[in-house]
């Protein structure tokens, strides 16, 4: 019985791993995870108005969220645009 349990927690680490990866080196990954993070943060916030600490973690992870999803999808949307403009 042992051994199915370390086979299955082994392979649990791996998926662990292979998403901690994904969302720290892949663009859609960073981005999931900055809405993730966005979305609790203004949970937070919107429960605990008063809290100073809530208020900053959730401007933070706005910033995080322009930086990972607005300005990428901003910046592709440009360059489709200009490329569609510069055809005869």
């Amino acid at each position: 019985m042992p051994i199915p349990l370390l086979a299955v927690a082994g392979a649990l680490v791996k998926i662990a791993h292979s998403a901690y990866t994904w969302t720290q080196k892949t663009p859609q990954g960073r981005a999931t995870l900055a809405a993730a993070n966005a979305a609790a943060a203004y949970q937070h916030a919107k429960k605990h108005p008063t809290d100073g600490s809530a208020q900053q973690h959730a401007f933070e992870a706005g910033k995080k969220l322009g930086e990972h999803v607005v300005n990428p999808a901003a910046q592709s949307l440009y360059s489709h645009v200009r490329k569609d403009l510069n055809k005869p």
